[in-house]
């Protein structure tokens, strides 16, 4: 990655700050860069912040990755804080975390910088790291905007009506903090065999995939009368990043009366 800042200093210290309009790209280091000389380390570009990927390994559950910091300013660059995320050939998230600008320290001027950081356990969220990876100064990390979320998949036998309505829905949806995840209900309806299939819409808005394996779920009317409950198990439910997933529950014991009413209704996650 490439960082190209205006050339616009008030002292003999440029402070590295982050923006999406200045990225341009790079390739990453060869494999088995870390024993590299310095004539075959990638070369500074002239007003311009480069970072380049060299290696990574495991480390107690979390990782280690080498990298370059590469600054083609005159002045020397000292950065404040570092948000950095590792990701595969096919651009899939593998680890995020912000370091503090001491984990690069100042880069001097026209020169390129080896550093080291660790991803901790929680940060990483692949099991699995390939040895062709790619590092990004992460923006998403400053992006004060509302967050997007997008179907992870639809059923396949749905018309482009009915998808062009799921996305209308998606989209009016109350807004969700970065960091969460929620039961949105889509419809319910009761079956010949008194039944109550529920259809929720499942968002995830944090920075790992959100594997669901045995949930407790409550179903309430409009009134605020739980009609059912059940746990379910749903080891095949895994939500993306900043996805949603529709799934349907089956509650298969609803307390019987003669006002149940449909018109509103939400799904509320139980203590186990």
């Amino acid at each position: 990655m490439i960082l190209n800042f205006p050339k616009i200093f008030k002292g003999k210290e440029l402070d590295v700050e982050f923006s999406e309009n200045d990225i341009v790209e790079a390739s990453p280091l060869d494999e088995n860069s870390e024993g590299q000389n310095d004539q075959e380390l990638p070369l500074v570009t002239e007003g311009r912040v480069t970072i380049h990927f060299s290696n990574v390994s495991s480390d107690a559950g979390g990782l280690m990755m080498g990298f370059f910091i590469g600054n083609g300013y005159r002045q020397k660059a000292k950065f404040n804080k570092v948000p950095l995320v590792l990701l595969d050939s096919d651009r899939k998230i593998l680890a995020r975390q912000t370091f503090g600008g001491e984990t690069i320290g100042t880069v001097a001027g026209g020169t390129m910088k080896a550093c080291v950081v660790r991803f901790l356990p929680e940060n990483v969220y692949s099991p699995d790291i390939p040895e062709d990876c790619q590092v990004r100064f992460d923006l998403q990390a400053n992006r004060p905007q509302s967050i997007e979320i997008k179907y992870q998949n639809l059923p396949d036998n749905i018309s482009l009506n009915q998808k062009q309505e799921l996305e209308r829905i998606l989209k009016t949806l109350p807004p969700i903090k970065r960091g969460e995840a929620d039961f949105s209900p889509l419809c319910a309806k009761l079956t010949t065999e008194n039944n109550l299939l529920a259809t929720v819409i499942i968002r995830n808005t944090t920075d790992k995939p959100i594997v669901l394996e045995q949930i407790p779920l409550a179903f309430i009317d409009v009134n605020q009368v739980e009609l059912a409950r059940g746990i379910f198990d749903v080891k095949n439910i895994t939500i993306e990043p900043f996805k949603a997933l529709l799934w349907t529950f089956n509650f298969d014991s609803v307390k019987q009366g003669s006002n149940i009413d449909l018109s509103s209704w939400n799904i509320k996650v139980l203590e186990s």
